[in-house]
């Protein structure tokens, strides 16, 4: 018969680590009271992962509750015997001044501790902490213990992550931990490296994503894994469980059970998981990143805990768990859409199988072709992101040739295609090309996703011409305004770069061409209709430079601190020329929306998402 335990609050109940331990929690026989942020844009959030857990109709209370006001914890904390402490405001980017994210921590954490003693029921509070809080000093331990604490001049100064995070950690744990001695309150720390294994929430986690990034192919996140450390999630929510539990448990306890190095990371993956073709970088050697001293986990060993879980465990897990959300994504953006129940039907496909698409094209009178690999950040090598996008699209214009019921085909190509030429020009038309080779020169950001839909579109107009295809190309500017997928539109990301404060990005707004996104689909739905359409269309409606754009969006969202156009003169980056789209206009096609429109949409609905 399974024991039953007392009620414990988990908050930040959504998050990889918290939605892990409240599954263990419910099979070790606890009651849970979960906390998730209650941001009004977020309030129809999908929990179900947390709320179908075997045991959560039962066991499981959903409360919403926000560290910017900590009282919004106390009818969860309640009558707890326990409180896990999860909720931390996550900002590695540093979007955020540190302060700002220091002072929400600190004002949330010591607002949940106060309702701890307040309950009179709360026999222990376990804290859960980040090795930020240690490794960042200036001390060169060969070992580093709980003694050890990261110092904040060292966390401002550091490169990889930003100070927000390191100062706000280390900050609210000595806090914490001070709260607790001077008020006589039993807490524990749990201090944890990355943490890798299965998931339940539904995205990949940002540390299984970290873990993973030699199998992603994502050198940016390879930087982090210089020296690094491990933990299963497992052993992580085992580890909370242990410390509630037991009697004798005080203090701070680092949590961590494998220390690699990148190099070694590597070839353990390539040698476990050959069916990734995981590629050596050449550069590997030369990533530069953090190189740690050895972490020890034997204060948490001593107390009678074990480890079991290793490397294998891990990646095994992450992989099965990335493999099964994707089969299981999540579609009912689309399925829900006016008249998708009576008339939406939904196709499995991959550009790396062609014949895939078979099935969904055979009968239909018209096809977009819109899918293409998006690589913006050169994680696979420029030729393998090409061969897909190509062999992707010509399998598909020769299973529209079989089908003899396809009569047009429209093909979404990019501004990409036309913009990289080097021609000093006010306006480009559809008589330009991108060069390739210039591309490669300029070794941009997003370079193979250039070169790829370059090569792509050309490949596509040859093949039509050769087999009497009607085919029809639509080159759309960067495309903006409000979305129904759940993710951000990357476009759109890219043109609220400065709303969003992505300085990266500010090169790519020095002269923008723009377009609203329901302009984009009308205009692709036109060019199938319009029976004299031919060849390639752009399809741009404005371009704004970042000055313009800047005293739009100051004007217009006073809410948001926008950078003064005096400010972004010093944006140094390519200044690419318009698009001209005289020749869909002089089809008879007409733009229904200019910038307002395109901007005050994308922002509400980043809005409504929790985005903003």
């Amino acid at each position: 018969m399974e024991e039953v335990r007392g009620t414990v609050c988990v908050t930040g109940g959504t998050g990889y680590i918290a939605s892990w331990l409240i599954l263990r929690l419910l099979q070790h026989g606890y009651s849970v009271r979960a906390t998730i942020r209650s941001n009004p844009a977020e309030g129809k959030r999908d929990i179900s992962y947390l709320t179908s857990l075997p045991g959560a109709q039962e066991k499981l209370q959903i409360f919403h509750a926000d560290l910017n006001n900590p009282e919004t914890f106390n009818d969860a904390i309640q009558g707890c015997t326990g409180v896990f402490h999860l909720a931390h405001p996550m900002d590695v980017e540093g979007k955020e001044p540190e302060e700002t994210v220091t002072k929400r921590a600190l004002e949330g954490t010591l607002g949940i501790l106060k309702a701890c003693l307040c309950c009179k029921t709360v026999r222990r509070v376990v804290y859960t902490s980040s090795l930020a809080t240690i490794l960042y000093n200036s001390k060169r331990l060969e070992e580093t213990d709980e003694n050890t604490w990261s110092e904040v001049d060292v966390c401002r100064s550091n490169k990889l992550v930003s100070s927000s995070y390191l100062v706000s950690k280390t900050l609210v744990e000595r806090s914490a931990l001070e709260f607790a001695v001077r008020n006589g309150l039993d807490l524990v720390t749990v201090v944890l490296p990355i943490v890798v294994g299965p998931f339940v929430c539904p995205n990949v986690p940002a540390s299984v994503y970290m873990g993973m990034a030699p199998i992603f192919g994502d050198q940016e996140q390879c930087k982090y894994l210089v020296s690094t450390y491990m933990v299963h999630i497992d052993d992580v929510a085992s580890a909370h469980i242990f410390l509630l539990e037991h009697a004798n448990a005080k203090g701070r306890y680092i949590c961590s059970s494998i220390q690699t190095t990148i190099h070694e990371l590597y070839e353990f993956l390539c040698a476990r998981y050959p069916e990734f073709h995981i590629s050596i970088p050449d550069q590997l050697m030369e990533i530069k990143g953090y190189k740690g001293t050895n972490v020890s986990s034997t204060k948490l060993l001593n107390t009678g805990f074990k480890f079991k879980c290793g490397l294998g465990e891990m990646f095994d897990g992450s992989i099965q768990s990335c493999k099964e959300k994707e089969h299981k994504k999540d579609l009912s953006f689309l399925t829900a859409l006016p008249g998708a129940e009576e008339r939406l039907q939904i196709f499995n496909a991959d550009l790396s199988n062609p014949e895939s698409f078979n099935a969904a094209i055979q009968g239909c009178v018209g096809v977009f072709h819109v899918a293409t690999p998006v690589d913006f950040q050169d994680k696979e090598p420029e030729p393998v992101v090409t061969k897909r996008s190509v062999d992707g699209a010509l399998g598909i214009l020769k299973a529209c040739l079989y089908a003899k019921t396809v009569k047009r085909v429209v093909y979404t190509s990019s501004e990409s295609v036309v913009a990289f030429n080097n021609k000093d020009v006010e306006d480009m038309d559809e008589s330009f090309w991108s060069d390739t080779d210039y591309i490669k020169a300029l070794k941009s950001y997003g370079g193979s996703y250039a070169i790829s839909k370059t090569l792509t579109e050309r490949a596509v107009l040859e093949f039509s011409e050769k087999n009497g295809l009607d085919v029809v190309t639509v080159i759309p500017s960067v495309v903006v305004g409000p979305f129904i997928c759940p993710k951000f539109a990357g476009s759109v990301r890219s043109a609220l770069a400065l709303v969003l404060g992505n300085k990266d990005e500010y090169p790519f707004l020095i002269n923008l061409s723009v377009v609203h996104v329901d302009d984009v689909a009308r205009a692709h739905i036109f060019l199938f209709e319009h029976h004299d359409a031919k060849g390639r269309y752009n399809s741009s409606s404005n371009v704004i430079t970042i000055e313009k754009m800047a005293k739009f969006l100051s004007a217009k969202f006073p809410e948001f601190q926008i950078p003064s156009a005096e400010s972004l003169n010093e944006v140094k980056g390519p200044k690419f020329p318009g698009l001209s789209s005289k020749k869909l206009l002089d089809s008879g096609f007409k733009f229904k929306y200019g910038v307002d429109e395109m901007f005050s949409e994308a922002i509400h609905c980043c809005k409504e998402k929790g985005y903003l």
